[in-house]
């Protein structure tokens, strides 16, 4: 009996020995893979010969992932720096830190010019366009003429000339940018001790000289905007290949450090991200697992509704292609029933939900939220209620909580303090949810007007606000979306005169050194127009946590004006310029490109913006039909 304990003991210790042993190849792989990463990352985006176009970034990867993954520790900076170096020149002494020139914005203007002529009978017959057309090609003259003489533009009279283009001028003037370079990507992983001799190669690094990136793998538009669309999107890709799978991680991880202007904010530091990740995603074969792991990733950047895995299907075959027909809101802690869907519905408004299915509501939650790009805690549940999350429209991610695999769903809800047991029967996932009846724009009782901007009405501002002359005071409705272009906005400014504002501060990328960010400021135009009347009544804008992206840009905008009031609660806090990323597989995924800032340079990703006057939703006003926060505003208006 004791001999056959010793035997199983020594069974056991040499398991737990060859688990160890196993586990610690797996580490150092993981690891070695990780440095790949990091290291193709950094040259893909840095060393001419991929930026020229001269190699293709992926192959090379593809090449190395085989040999990294059986190599040893030991040998992994030495394999590295022998690829590095066959590159060939980096270019590095050439270094310029921006290399957007007056040269680049007149040909650019060259162009669009060519395009407006196609347009030419339009222009003509609008008057107010062929006005800033006309100004446009003033100043693009006074800039050429400087260029055709070798000297700087005389910089005070184009601001003094077209004060409504003076937050376009100052991006062309280096002295009246007041330039804020800062750097977001942490490469403090280039150092001896981890690259080894490659790391000496790899600080020499000051800058990319200004040449044709147009077949690299990032240009960059007028705004500083990157853009991927040379990167390759393998429809085909085999979903087995561990090369194509981690080709698939490295590309979103480098992509995301170098060129996502938030990673400062984040929960999570990105550098550590990459090796947590590598035996994640090596652990899968199918494209199933393949799309689970890159939004898992995704999810780490809390860049709400602007980050978006076009193309991917798990979310829908993970919860199920069936959706409640609801509309949802959040309100005191809970998802609740906003609006509903069909004649036989159930459900009501106010009805809060508590399980589907026989499972629990926040359970479901807390499993959907670690996919889903959410900005916090505090705004999760509004996040999740909100239909665009996560390009909810466009990909049927709408309401991922309330997700069934069969047709016939089975709700628990709260109603009037009462738990009821509901039949829902779902709709299918693409089934288009209809929009609320709206008009462009109305007069209220007590004579309040007030613009809905989902809506773009014939006539445009001019005719909204002679019909607004006499109101009361005025409220528009920023908690929807789409929203008029910004040329609406700018024109209602003419009715709130300001002088020229500086309204918020946007951060773009510096294409001379990724991964560093260049701040500039963001102005309020001041245009004049011999039609528009001051109006100097209230305006108040709505605003709680459907107001998301362009309509946030919209209100730090208006408010700039004494006359403007917001009211509701804060913004959900994604805004800027987003761009696309082909990924393998062929996924599209969109995140925020162009970082926004309140004009002092505080932070608006996330936490959002504050409104002026707080003001909440409650489940029973939500039950009794009522808007509590355009109530607010009224109260206000009339209040004043």
């Amino acid at each position: 009996m004791r001999k056959a304990i010793v035997f199983i003991l020594f069974f056991i210790l040499i398991g737990v020995f060859s688990a160890c042993g196993v586990q610690d190849v797996a580490m150092e792989r993981d690891e070695n893979l990780a440095r790949l990463g990091k290291v193709w990352g950094f040259a893909k985006y840095t060393h001419h010969a991929f930026i020229s176009g001269g190699r293709c970034w992926d192959t090379e990867l593809l090449e190395l992932i085989p040999v990294i993954y059986h190599a040893s520790a030991a040998d992994v900076n030495g394999i590295l720096y022998t690829w590095f170096a066959g590159l060939g020149e980096d270019g590095w002494e050439f270094a310029f830190w921006y290399d957007f020139s007056l040269t680049d914005f007149l040909a650019q203007w060259r162009e669009s010019m060519a395009q407006w002529e196609v347009y030419a009978d339009e222009i003509v017959d609008d008057p107010e366009l062929r006005e800033i057309i006309e100004a446009f090609r003033e100043l693009y003259a006074l800039f050429a003429d400087a260029q055709a003489q070798g000297r700087d533009p005389d910089w005070a009279l184009a601001m003094e000339r077209f004060p409504q283009f003076a937050g376009i001028i100052p991006r062309f003037n280096p002295a009246m940018m007041a330039m804020d370079m800062r750097p977001v990507a942490d490469l403090s992983w280039i150092n001896e001790e981890y690259l080894g001799a490659l790391a000496a190669r790899l600080q020499r690094f000051n800058g990319v000289a200004a040449f044709n990136r147009s077949a690299g793998p990032v240009y960059f538009d007028a705004m500083g905007v990157p853009q991927f669309s040379n990167q390759q999107a393998y429809f085909d890709m085999d979903y087995g290949d561990k090369g194509y799978r981690l080709l698939g991680l490295f590309r979103l991880w480098n992509a995301m450090k170098y060129f996502y202007p938030h990673l400062g904010i984040l929960d999570v530091v990105w550098n550590d991200l990459l090796v947590e990740y590598i035996p994640k995603m090596l652990a899968g074969t199918d494209r199933l697992s393949y799309e689970q792991i890159l939004l898992m990733l995704s999810h780490h950047n809390r860049d709400s509704a602007h980050t978006v895995l076009m193309g991917t299907t798990f979310l829908r075959e993970h919860f199920g292609r069936y959706l409640v027909p609801v509309q949802l809101i959040a309100a005191e802690g809970q998802l609740v029933v906003n609006n509903t869907v069909g004649r036989d519905n159930p459900l009501q408004r106010g009805d809060v939900i508590l399980t589907i299915n026989g499972r629990d509501m926040h359970e479901i939650a807390a499993e959907v939220l670690r996919y889903i790009p959410y900005p916090d805690e505090e705004k999760a549940l509004a996040f999740l209620a909100s239909p665009w999350a996560g390009g909810a429209l466009t990909q049927g991610w709408q309401h991922t909580p309330l997700r069934s695999h069969t047709r016939d769903i089975a709700l628990r809800v709260l109603r009037d303090g009462v738990a009821l047991t509901l039949a829902v029967t779902g709709m299918v996932s693409h089934s288009p949810f209809p929009v609320a009846e709206l008009q462009s724009h109305l007069i209220l009782e007590n004579n309040i007007g007030l613009i809905n901007p989902s809506l773009y009405p014939e006539g445009g501002i001019r005719r909204i606000m002679d019909e607004f002359a006499d109101t009361r005071g005025m409220i528009i409705d920023l908690r929807q979306r789409p929203v008029y272009s910004f040329g609406f906005f700018s024109e209602l400014m003419l009715y709130l005169p300001e002088a020229p504002t500086l309204f918020a501060r946007f951060s773009s990328a510096v294409p001379a050194r990724p991964g560093w960010r260049m701040d500039e400021p963001y102005y309020r135009l001041a245009v004049q127009s011999a039609y528009a009347f001051s109006y100097d009544r209230p305006v108040v804008l709505l605003m709680d946590e459907r107001t998301i992206s362009y309509p946030e840009t919209v209100i730090m905008y208006l408010r700039t004006n004494p006359n403007v009031t917001v009211i509701g609660q804060p913004s959900m806090g994604s805004n800027g310029n987003i761009t696309g990323l082909p990924l393998p597989g062929g996924i599209n995924m969109r995140f925020t490109a162009l970082g926004f800032y309140t004009p002092e340079g505080g932070q608006t990703h996330r936490v959002g913006l504050t409104p002026d006057i707080r003001a909440n939703y409650t489940i029973q006003g939500i039950a009794e039909g009522r808007d509590e926060i355009m109530e607010a505003a009224v109260a206000f208006i009339l209040a004043g």
